[in-house]
Formats: structure tokens, C-alpha cells, sequence
């Protein structure tokens, strides 16, 4: 499946534009505009538009009720179709091997200048004078990238809507920040004191990732799949919790990492280190959470599932 393609169309197509503007005319949320105001971060999923699309809404709409000035946007970078992952992660592979994988896909990247190209239109693009130890994308290893494709284009609805100039966004995709071959977190700690230098007065810090793949798309050769029932919404959420409350509160990385990776299939895995960096532990809140129906989107049989969730983190 080709998701930046698959997602661009979903916003494309005729009629596109009302019920994004529906979503940010509705979604009014002194929750996440209160984590604005206080300097934390905000969460949102990049799923299909129908599950998605409320959710972001909520968050564009509180970006320009509360007069934000710049974003810095932190999204997935989506491994399973980068071979330098898969290398850096393979145990069997030589040492040497790992190691110029991980080089390609490790920390922050950012796309080359340019604004960021939506269906409506470009999208303005702000850059910090100091990048830090966040990486320009010269290989086009962000080609097929898409985690904030929705979202710039729901942010280029959302000034239409308020009649406001558009708020400059800078995307920066979050790879390893595991090292797998020495294990540890310094990377993460080392772009949450970037971010620290860069998220001033009028800049608010987002992330996206969507925190449960799950059924026969996601499975693993051999993993059981359960029954598809009513339970398994609160299930994950109890999971997800669990893995929050490690990684964020407990300050235990391995466990979150661990629990991410293997038991939720989370894609946020890579980005809750810089989160716990960024926060200092201070929490997170479950806003919205739901598991959303993959079987038709991916033409499998059921269960196929990905959750769709608004949290705030700090």
C-alpha cells in the first residue's frame, strides 16, 4: 500500500475541503488548547480522514484559537519500507553493516527547503537557525513519507476557516533514537535538548504516531490472532497505558520501547524517548482513543485494526 498516495487522495477528491472545515469548526478543546498554553505537546493520529480528521481538527483548531505563531511537528519516520532499517536492526548482519543503516535513518531528519506540498497547495515552511542535531534530507529517504501529510493540509483549511494567516510549520521525522547495536537513548535526549532551545514563546511542539497496529495485516509470521471482539478497544488502551506509564512516568525506556515494538506495534515507539526527554515525566492524558477498522482500507480479512488517539504529553 502506498499511503502518501492512498491519504493525498482521500483529501483530494471532491468535496474534500468541507468536512475538514466541519472538523475544525467543531473541534473546540479547552484540553488541548490548555496544553498549548502550558508548553506541552500534543499527540494526534495519522489514520484515515473519517477517524483521524476529527481528531487533528481539534488540535489545528486550537493552534489558531490560541494565536500560535510556528510549529514544530514531530513525525514517524515509517520503517518498513526503508531498507537501511531493516538492516540496522538485523542481528545477523555484520557489525559494520548495522552501523552505516543506523547512520541513514537515525535521529531527526527534515525534507530539503520548499514549502510542504498539500492538494490545496504549498504550505509554509519555517527553519531554525539551529538544526542541531537534526539532519536536511539529501538521499530522498523522506520521499514516500506521510505521517504529516493530513495534518499540513488540515492546518491550510484551519486559516481559511479562522481567516488567519497560516501558521509556518517545521516537520522533523523522528527515526531510531534507539541505537540497536549498544542499546540506549542518547539521541533521544540529545534532540529533546534541541527542542528545548527551539520551542520558545509562540511555538508549539505536536507529534503524530498511531499507538496499535493490530490483526492479520500487522501480524508477525506465526503470531496468533485473537477473536474479533468488543474488548479489544479497552484492552489496548489498558496497554497503551501501561506502556505510557513506563516510559513517560517511570522513566523506564527499554520497557516502553520493548512493549511498543512487540506488543502494540506502536510507531511512536522511536518518538516517546524524546517525549519523556522533552516533558521531564511529568504525564500524559488519554483524550480520545479508539481502535479503527483497517479490513476494507487494506482489503484483508478481519480483524484488522490501527488506533486513532488524542493525548497530551506533559
Amino acid at each position: 500500500m502506498d499511503w502518501k498516495v492512498y491519504y493525498r487522495a482521500e483529501i483530494a477528491r471532491s468535496g474534500g475541503r468541507d468536512p475538514i472545515a466541519g472538523f475544525i469548526r467543531s473541534g473546540s478543546d479547552p484540553r488541548v488548547e490548555g496544553m498549548i498554553d502550558r508548553g506541552g505537546v500534543v499527540s494526534f493520529p495519522h489514520t484515515a480522514l473519517p477517524y483521524a480528521g476529527p481528531l487533528q481538527g481539534r488540535l489545528v483548531s486550537a493552534l489558531y484559537r490560541r494565536g500560535i505563531e510556528r510549529i514544530v511537528a514531530l513525525g514517524v519516520l515509517h520503517g518498513s519500507g526503508i531498507e537501511a532499517f531493516k538492516i540496522a536492526r538485523d542481528e545477523r548482519r555484520p557489525i559494520g553493516e548495522r552501523e552505516v543503516g543506523f547512520a541513514q535513518v537515525k535521529g531527526g531528519i527534515v525534507p530539503p527547503e520548499g514549502p510542504f506540498d498539500t492538494p490545496f497547495g504549498g504550505y509554509p515552511v519555517w527553519r531554525p537557525a539551529d538544526y542541531g542535531p537534526v539532519r536536511i534530507d539529501r538521499s530522498g529517504i523522506l520521499t514516500a513519507e506521510f505521517s504529516l501529510d493530513t495534518f499540513a493540509s488540515i492546518l491550510k483549511v484551519g486559516a481559511e476557516v479562522f481567516g488567519k494567516e497560516e501558521i509556518p510549520i517545521f516537520p522533523v521525522y523522528v527515526g531510531m533514537t534507539r541505537d540497536p547495536i549498544e542499546g540506549g537513548f542518547d539521541l533521544a535526549f540529545d534532540l529533546a535538548e534541541w527542542l528545548r532551545r527551539v520551542v520558545r514563546d509562540g511555538t508549539a511542539l505536536v507529534t503524530t504516531g498511531d499507538l496499535v497496529h493490530y490483526g492479520t495485516a500487522y501480524a508477525a509470521p506465526g503470531e496468533a490472532i485473537g477473536d474479533d471482539d468488543p474488548s479489544l478497544a479497552g484492552r489496548f488502551r489498558a496497554e497503551v497505558e501501561r506502556m505510557l506509564d513506563a516510559g513517560l512516568i517511570e522513566g523506564d525506556l527499554d520497557e516502553a520501547y520493548r512493549s511498543g515494538s512487540e506488543e502494540l506495534k506502536s510507531d511512536q515507539r522511536e518518538i516517546l524517548p524524546v517525549i519523556r526527554a522533552f516533558t521531564g515525566g511529568k504525564g500524559y492524558e488519554i483524550l480520545e482513543f479508539e481502535l479503527s477498522d483497517y479490513v476494507r482500507i487494506l482489503s484483508v480479512d478481519p480483524p484488522c485494526y490501527v488506533a486513532s488517539a488524542l493525548l497530551t504529553y506533559g
